[in-house]
C-alpha cells in the first residue's frame, strides 16, 4: 500500500487524525502476504507443473474491514480493525479439458492492529478441501479425504524501511480431520514500494515460506515478482508477474504430495 514518503523519526506512519469508530472502514490495516498461497483475494495464474503439465490456479474471494477504531483512510491508517475474509481456491487441469481437479474453501475473521512500524493480527479461520467430480471419474482408485482445519492464528509484521515488510505467523488448529495436524508456521518478506504515479505503477517482489506439521514441518516456498498498481484512495493492489513454487501441494486434498510450479498470473488484493 502507499505510505507517507517522509516519516518522522518517532512515528513511521502519519498520525494527523484522531482515532474514532468507523463502520466499514476504507482499506486494511494488515495487508495480505503478497506471496501467501492461501490469502483471500482474486487471482488467476497459469502454472506449469513439472509432473502434470499446465494447470490454472484461481482464487475467488476477498477480505474487507467491518469495524475500525483508529485513524481514517486506507493509506497509513493506524488502529484496531475487525475484518472478514473468504475465498475458494480452485485448480483447473488444462491437460484434461479444464476439469476441476480440486477446490479448497476458506473463511476467517481476523482482528488486526497497526501502529508505527509494527502490525499485528489474530483471529480464526476454517479451511476445507474438496476433490472435483471430474478428477474422481478419471482416478477411480483415488481415496478422497476430508481435510479440515479450524484454527486460531497470530501474525506479526515489521517495516525495517518504508517499502519492505518482514512477517511471521503461527497457526494452531483446535479441530482437524483426515490428515490435517494442529501446527503451521509461515514467514516471509514483501517488497511493496510507495509511488507518486499510481498509473505508472512500480515493481514488487515477495517470498513466503509455509511449514506444516502434517508433513513433518516441511511445506513450500513461493516466490513472486513483477509489476503492481496501487489504488491511491482504496489502497488495493493489482499485480501482474511471475510465480515459482516448490514444495508440498497447495491443494490440501493432495497435501502430502510434492509439486514444482512456474508460470505467470494476475492478483488483486483488497
Amino acid at each position: 500500500s502507499v505510505y507517507p514518503l517522509e516519516p518522522t523519526p518517532d512515528v513511521f506512519f502519519a498520525d494527523d487524525f484522531a482515532w474514532s469508530w468507523q463502520v466499514l472502514p476504507d482499506g486494511l490495516l494488515y495487508k495480505s502476504y503478497l506471496a501467501g498461497t492461501r490469502e483471500s483475494r482474486i487471482s488467476g495464474a497459469m502454472l506449469y507443473d513439472t509432473k502434470e503439465g499446465w494447470l490454472f490456479d484461481a482464487t475467488l474471494g476477498g477480505r474487507t474491514g467491518i469495524l475500525r477504531y483508529g485513524s481514517p483512510g486506507a493509506s497509513g491508517a493506524e488502529g484496531w480493525q475487525l475484518d472478514v475474509e473468504g475465498a475458494a481456491f480452485v485448480r483447473l487441469n488444462s491437460e484434461e479439458a479444464w476439469d476441476v481437479d480440486s477446490v479448497d474453501f476458506r473463511f476467517g475473521v481476523p482482528l488486526t492492529y497497526r501502529r508505527g512500524r509494527w502490525q499485528w493480527k489474530t483471529g480464526y479461520y476454517h479451511l476445507s478441501a474438496h476433490v472435483g467430480d471430474e478428477f474422481l471419474a478419471r482416478n477411480p482408485g483415488f481415496r478422497r479425504i476430508n481435510y479440515v482445519r479450524d484454527a486460531v492464528f497470530f501474525g506479526l509484521g515489521y517495516f525495517p524501511v518504508e517499502d519492505i515488510r518482514l512477517y511471521g505467523e503461527i497457526g494452531w488448529a483446535f479441530k482437524t480431520d483426515d490428515g490435517a495436524e494442529p501446527l503451521e508456521f509461515q514467514f516471509g518478506a514483501d517488497y511493496n514500494p510507495a509511488v507518486d504515479d499510481a498509473l505508472r505503477g512500480a515493481p514488487y517482489a515477495a517470498i513466503n515460506v509455509h511449514l506444516r506439521e502434517e508433513v513433518d514441518f516441511g511445506g513450500g516456498v513461493n516466490l513472486m515478482a513483477g509489476w503492481q498498481w496501487t489504488g491511491p484512495i482504496s489502497g488495493s493492489i493489482f499485480r501482474a508477474g511471475l510465480q515459482y513454487y516448490n514444495g508440498k501441494k497447495t491443494q490440501y486434498s493432495f497435501y502430502n504430495q510434492h509439486e514444482e510450479l512456474i508460470g505467470v498470473g494476475l492478483w488483486y488484493d483488497y
